[in-house]
């Protein structure tokens, strides 16, 4: 199928457009309104954009006539599109190409939601277009998820903060996941670091940090009160970082999530870090974080990657909340199982995920 996009002031202009260009037989496969800058950029008009295309069937041989016949001329048809009932949004027509209609589909599957899909599904038409389908799908897009990315994903900060609390649900893995932070500081920067935990709540939960701490020779200090805080903030001022380890209680609740702030009171600056399962329902995923926007800084850890084969859930949280993934874990292994999320893994990842082929 040959295509091509076009940027007209109305449906009608599009149609006569396309018949000019391509003939009758031409399928309007997609639209969208635009801006278009004017006047140096001082001046803004809408337009519309239209992916139009037509398929690259080899023409039928012509059939002789008599001359004596004469030759009826025939009515144009009109193009395809105009006739079609209007879609619903997100919605490609039956006629687009198979790629589109497979990444279209895909999406859906990863429950991406309308506005991110709508926004990839532009960028992936037009780069096939340029591109005339010369690469395989999922590297398309992973282009186009990498270029979402980078328009809206936060930078990570330039000055790390010392002391990093975890804040989540109950079953997301805090406590392994603030094992493999710390580890990772230890063993491959070289620095020194200590645990808090105020997580006195779950049975066995000291007793798991303490682990992990005895394997990096590193102390543990239990939060009770803030007078237990503020002792092992002296006891670890010679310390580089200092994790530390929250209750694990439901946080749909929002009296438990002021209550859980509370227990550590103003003074060293504290980044608070919501950790997320890409286990759980983007519902439920999306109440916490409603819940703790008021608390965490702009970064957020996605845990279980390993055990689901579903993606969307990371760009709708990027997209709803514009918050950093910083980190993905994506197994049980300490320190090993942990990712930076930068912008290239995040957009190979998604892709290949969205596409079967993590």
């Amino acid at each position: 199928m040959r295509m091509k996009k076009i940027t007209v002031d109305s449906m009608p202009e599009a149609v006569a457009k396309v018949r000019q260009d391509f003939g009758d037989e031409a399928v309007i496969l997609h639209s969208r309104p635009v801006k278009v800058r004017r006047w140096f950029g001082l001046k803004s008009v809408n337009k519309l954009e239209v992916y139009a295309g037509i398929d690259d069937a080899p023409p039928r041989k012509k059939e002789r006539t008599r001359p004596a016949e004469a030759v009826k001329p025939v009515v144009p048809k009109e193009v395809k599109a105009v006739q079609a009932p209007e879609k619903a949004p997100g919605v490609l027509p039956a006629s687009a190409p198979a790629p589109f209609q497979s990444i279209s589909a895909a999406l859906k599957a990863q429950e991406v939601n309308a506005r991110v899909e709508e926004e990839l599904m532009n960028r992936f038409m037009e780069k096939w277009y340029e591109e005339k389908g010369s690469r395989p799908e999922a590297a398309v897009l992973e282009d186009c998820i990498g270029e979402w990315l980078e328009a809206r994903h936060p930078r990570a900060e330039a000055a790390p903060s010392r002391m990093i609390q975890l804040v989540g649900q109950t079953g997301v893995g805090k406590t392994t996941t603030l094992a493999k932070l710390g580890a990772r500081e230890m063993l491959r920067r070289k620095k020194s670091i200590a645990f808090f935990t105020t997580d006195t709540f779950r049975m066995g939960a000291v007793d798991q940090l303490n682990t992990y701490a005895s394997i990096m020779e590193a102390p543990v200090h239990v939060i009770y009160d803030q007078a237990d805080y503020r002792e092992a903030v002296a006891q670890s001022g010679t310390h580089d970082y200092v994790f530390i380890d929250s209750a694990g209680r439901n946080f749909l609740h929002e009296q438990t999530v002021e209550e859980a702030q509370r227990l550590l009171p103003a003074g060293e600056p504290i980044k608070t870090v919501l950790v997320l399962s890409l286990t759980a329902k983007y519902k439920d995923m999306k109440e916490v974080a409603e819940k703790f926007l008021p608390y965490i800084s702009n970064e957020i850890i996605i845990t279980k990657a390993d055990e689901t084969t579903s993606f969307g859930a990371l760009l709708n949280i990027i997209d709803e909340f514009s918050l950093r993934v910083a980190f993905v874990t994506t197994g049980q292994e300490v320190p090993e199982d942990i990712e930076s999320a930068d912008n290239k893994w995040l957009a190979a990842k998604i892709a290949g995920g969205t596409l079967g082929e993590k």
